[in-house]
This record gives C-alpha cells, structure tokens and sequence, in this order.
C-alpha cells in the first residue's frame, strides 16, 4: 500500500492492494475511510448539516434549565429537599429532550454536539431516576450511595472538562459554559465523598454560571438561525465560510 497526506494529519489517501485508492478524510462527524475524494466527503458534510434542524438551541435550553433547578438547592440557597421540585424538569427537558436533541445532532454529522446533548442529558435521567427512587425506598439513603453519586459527578466533570478542551476549536460561548460546568460538577461531587458542604455550595455557585451561559448560547443559536443572520455573537475560534 502507498500512503499520501496533506501534511495536516486531516486527511490522505491510501492505494489498496486492488489498485483503488482509498481516501481518509476527518470531519466533525469524525473520520470518513471511503473511495469518494475529501471534496466529496466535504460537500456531503455539508449537505448534512444543511439538511437538518440545529438541535443545538433546545438543548441548550434544557440543559440550562436542568441544571439551574438543581443548583439553586446545590448552592446553598434553598434546602437539599427542594431537589425534588426540580426531578420532573431535569428528567423530561434537561434529561430526555436534550438527549433527543443530542441524537439529532449524530444525524447532522456533529459529534461535539452530539457527544455534549446525549452524554448530559443521559446523566440528568440518571440523577432523576436516582433521586426518584431514593424517594420511594429503592435505594437507602446511606454514604455508600452517596459516595457512588459523587463518582458519577466526578466522571461527569471529567466528560465537561474533554468537551471543553474541544470546545477550543469551536466558539467563545461553548468554551466559557463548559469551563464553569467542569468545575461545577467536580465541586458539588465532593460532600457526596464526605467532603466539606461549603465545597458543593461553590460547585452549585459554579452550576448556575454555566447555566446562565448556556441560556445564551441557546439564545444565539435560535435567534441568529431565525433572523440568518448574527443578532447574538458566540465569538467563533475559527472562522469560515460553511
């Protein structure tokens, strides 16, 4: 086999042992191993994208409004019983619309996306059902379950913090939202391993920011796709013309 490259590692071409070139391209979808040329797998991409919904906006909305309802009681501002207000919204908005939403974004060819919605809202029907079934007596209310909690907020913070990594090559909006919900997670995992309270305050504090941010990156993914136009800046990291 003959390997050829841009020099960017984006993407090559490979001559199979039958004489047909083979091609590799990636994309936000990920890596694309097919007989079509990057300019094909290109223009498709983008036929992708064009064909579908931004789902990007509502589930920003529900992961905003998931997550507020449940870091007000986190911050220290309502008591931890006032959780349970919340369990219907982050389960059916925060939880499962977002998901959906993360599903439609897979259909548009973005992982980033599609990673973020289903990754966060999974956990919001996780946090739901752990919550609702504590309530009823199916889970004991004792530290080991509570430890396992805490793990579960820790593995999140570690999801937060990979996206926000990525979110480097996207825009402004996204980096800031996940750069406040890493820490957010982490923080508020912490009295759950038999850490300080006033830790998990911080890490609700750090919640209702990202909350906040996300609210306006909704914001600006419905407005600017409705009017076509930029009403709203999510301040891109790289700019382009697709």
């Amino acid at each position: 086999m003959m390997t050829q490259s841009d020099g960017r590692g984006r993407s090559g071409s490979v001559l199979a042992d039958d004489g047909q070139t083979i091609h590799q391209r990636w994309t936000k979808a990920g890596p694309v191993v097919s007989h079509l040329p990057a300019d094909r797998v290109v223009e498709l991409q983008e036929i992708s994208e064009a064909s579908v919904g931004e789902p990007g906006a509502m589930s920003l909305f529900g992961f905003a409004v998931g997550t507020l309802l449940v870091a007000i009681p986190l911050s220290g501002n309502l008591g931890k019983p006032a959780v349970a207000a919340a369990l219907p919204a982050l389960l059916v908005f925060g939880g499962l619309a977002q998901f959906i939403g993360g599903l439609v974004a897979y259909r548009k060819g973005n992982t980033f996306a599609a990673t973020a919605f289903c990754a966060f809202g999974a956990n919001n029907v996780v946090v739901s059902f752990f919550f609702l079934l504590q309530a009823i007596g199916m889970v004991p209310n004792t530290t080991d379950a509570m430890t396992l909690l805490g793990v579960n907020l820790f593995c999140f913070a570690y999801i937060a913090f990979i996206l926000f990594v990525a979110s480097f090559k996207l825009n402004a909006a996204f980096t800031l939202t996940l750069l406040a919900l890493f820490p957010g997670y982490g923080l508020s995992a912490v009295p759950n391993v038999g850490g300080p309270a006033v830790v998990g305050h911080i890490g609700g504090w750090f919640l209702i920011v990202s909350a906040g941010l996300a609210f306006y990156g909704g914001a600006a993914l419905v407005l600017n796709s409705t009017f076509e136009r930029m009403v709203l800046p999510m301040l891109p990291r790289v700019q382009t013309d697709r």
